[in-house]
C-alpha cells in the first residue's frame, strides 16, 4: 500500500495523486466506463485527508478524465466523438462553466465546461469542451 510517506513533500499532494490517477488512466489500468475508486478507499489506500483526495477528484473532472454519475459514482470517461465547429467571420467563442438549465439543454456533465458559439447572426450554439475542436476560417 501506498502512503503519504510516498509522496514528495515539495509538490501538493492532490497533484501527485491526481496524477497517479490520470496515468492509471491513460496506461488502461482505470479502464474507459470502470468506476474510480470510492473517495473512501482513495483516502485509506493513501492514507491522505478527504480534502485532499476530493482536490485529486476534482482536477481530473475538469480534465474531462472522469465523471460523476449522480447516485452511482465516478466513472472513467471513454473516448468521445469530438465536433469540429469552424468560425466565419464575426463569430465568437467563449467557453465557461455552465449553469444547470445550459447543463441540461446541451447534455453536459457535472464539472464539464461549456463551449458557446455566438455566430454573427446572434444564434448561438452550445457544446461540451471535452468534446469540440474549434476551426477558424
Amino acid at each position: 500500500m501506498t502512503s503519504e510517506r510516498d509522496f514528495d513533500p515539495d509538490v501538493a499532494t492532490w497533484k501527485q495523486l491526481a496524477g497517479r490517477l490520470r496515468q492509471a488512466i491513460r496506461t488502461g489500468e482505470l479502464a474507459a466506463g470502470k468506476r474510480v475508486p470510492s473517495e473512501l478507499h482513495l483516502v485509506q489506500e493513501y492514507e491522505l485527508s478527504r480534502l485532499t483526495v476530493r482536490r485529486a477528484l476534482q482536477q481530473l473532472r475538469s480534465e474531462g478524465l472522469i465523471v460523476v454519475v449522480q447516485g452511482r459514482g465516478t466513472f472513467v470517461m471513454g473516448e468521445q466523438e469530438r465536433t469540429t465547429v469552424t468560425l466565419s467571420s464575426g463569430d465568437r467563442a467563449q467557453a465557461r462553466m455552465p449553469d444547470p438549465e445550459e447543463r441540461r439543454k446541451y447534455g453536459l456533465h457535472e464539472g464539464e465546461p461549456v463551449v458557446l458559439v455566438t455566430r454573427a447572426d446572434g444564434e448561438v450554439e452550445g457544446y461540451g469542451a471535452h468534446r469540440v475542436t474549434i476551426e477558424g476560417r
